[in-house]
């Protein structure tokens, strides 16, 4: 969760806290403390705002931790302040939820049930959901499944899980039916240990590999399974990551250059385009002495973008949207899909894909061939062996500009995604369609950090 004092939702700022029992109580004992006013204080008098460190009005009355560098404005319900704060950590043990606003839940917690249970259920008695709801909660002990660095998954593990999973029926719905689809694949083959990998592999597998779960057999084969919640067909291979990243992966640093000069460009167009009295001198001072020294990271401009959101609000509008980063991001856009119209530029792009996908092919790993589990809560999930398409890796693979034609896009200059399509020629020349999604995943507040998404690359057999 992102505790900031300018955090919004859908538009709505709202810089407002729940914390934990323990850090409430906390306040109201320290509250009673000073003086008469507060002696019949209660929790459902008071709300917490978080602020930056200077801008608190009053002084700290309480801190969760010694090392506590969250602080919160204590007001009444009115919202009015309070001359007094507490610190926290950003620990969930510590700020739970965003107050008065649906709580989210760990927001990969649907995707871990359904993989984990994928192949738990492969050494494990099948369960409805509710019966086995009540079944990991009574266990003591290791499930049997294990991660990639070889760590036993706990019950107890399991249950924190199911938990924290807005959907835990459909989810283990899911991992019943792959698991019953896996099983059907292996064909009876003896299984000496299953793996859930949501970070390292096992047996030095390329870290790159998509698999979410790994099973070994006796004889030491390792098969993976990337796990999806679909209908129809994938197309891989897929990517998810930071553009600055994304560009360094292949260490050309004048393609890193180039990307970053698209987003200055777009940055400074978008900019020359706000009104407000308030929202442009911010934003002129902020090109003129800071833009320049902004990383292109996620975290490195939330709080100057949160900064410069105040200015908009006082010219009542809205920085997060259509007032600045809307036109931001349509600019970036636009150039970045005018720039991978080079061929030259395209190739760079899609050996980083292959990286990404397959890893360095002068390094050597595990063999560890995947396949595709596409699961559903109602019926058989599906499976599509994807690993092999040489198709594929020869597009990715390709260090041959002239062997990439016709560069299209189809970006209509308002939404966040868009595709690129061109001809690979590889014997008779072969249609590709790449869609990508620019983005930031806050709310705007992410600087120069845009987000590049992909479905996956299509080729055309």
């Amino acid at each position: 969760m992102r505790i900031t004092p300018y955090y919004e939702q859908k538009g709505i700022k709202n810089p407002y806290y729940v914390l934990s029992p323990t850090v409430v109580n906390g306040a109201i004992s320290a509250l009673k403390k000073q003086g008469d006013e507060y002696k019949n204080v209660k929790a459902t008098d008071i709300l917490f705002r978080n602020v930056e460190p200077n801008q608190l009005n009053g002084s700290i009355i309480y801190k969760a931790t010694s090392a506590s560098g969250k602080v919160f404005q204590i007001t009444d319900k009115q919202k009015k302040d309070l001359p007094f704060g507490v610190a926290t950590t950003a620990q969930k043990i510590h700020v739970q939820s965003h107050y008065g606003m649906s709580s989210r839940k760990n927001a990969t917690a649907s995707s871990n049930v359904n993989e984990f249970l994928s192949v738990y259920f492969l050494i494990q008695p099948p369960m409805e959901p509710n019966q086995l709801i009540d079944y990991v909660s009574q266990q003591k002990g290791n499930t049997g499944v294990v991660k990639g660095e070889g760590t036993p998954v706990s019950f107890s593990q399991l249950a924190d899980l199911l938990e924290e999973d807005e959907t835990p029926e459909r989810d283990i719905n899911i991992g019943l039916n792959n698991a019953k689809a896996i099983q059907g694949d292996i064909k009876g083959r003896s299984i000496k240990t299953v793996y859930w990998v949501p970070k390292n592999k096992p047996r030095n597998v390329n870290p790159t590999n998509p698999s979410d779960t790994v099973i070994e057999f006796d004889d030491g084969f390792l098969q993976g399974y990337s796990n999806k919640i679909a209908s129809g067909t994938d197309k891989t291979p897929k990517f998810n990551t930071n553009v600055n990243a994304y560009y360094k992966e292949m260490g050309d640093f004048n393609q890193l250059m180039n990307v970053q000069k698209l987003i200055n460009d777009a940055f400074f167009e978008a900019k020359e385009t706000v009104k407000g009295k308030n929202a442009k001198e911010a934003l002129d001072f902020y090109y003129e002495n800071e833009f320049d020294n902004e990383a292109y990271t996620e975290t490195g401009s939330q709080k100057t973008f949160g900064e410069l959101s105040e200015f908009f609000r006082l010219d009542g509008l809205s920085f997060n949207q259509q007032d600045f980063y809307y036109p931001f991001r349509n600019k970036f856009i636009r150039k970045f899909a005018d720039y991978l119209k080079d061929p030259t530029n395209m190739v760079y792009f899609l050996r980083t894909l292959y990286k990404l996908t397959y890893g360095d092919p002068t390094q050597s790993f595990t063999p560890c061939p995947y396949k595709l589990l596409i699961g559903t809560p109602m019926g058989a999930s599906q499976l599509k062996n994807v690993s092999s398409d040489e198709a594929l890796k020869e597009l990715l693979f390709n260090d041959d500009p002239k062997r990439i034609t016709n560069i299209k896009d189809t970006y209509n200059g308002v939404t966040q995604s868009w595709e690129m399509k061109f001809d690979f020629l590889n014997g008779k020349p072969k249609s590709v369609t790449l869609p990508i999604t620019a983005r930031t995943r806050f709310g705007g507040l992410q600087g120069k950090a845009f987000f590049l998404s992909s479905s996956g690359v299509k080729i055309s057999k």
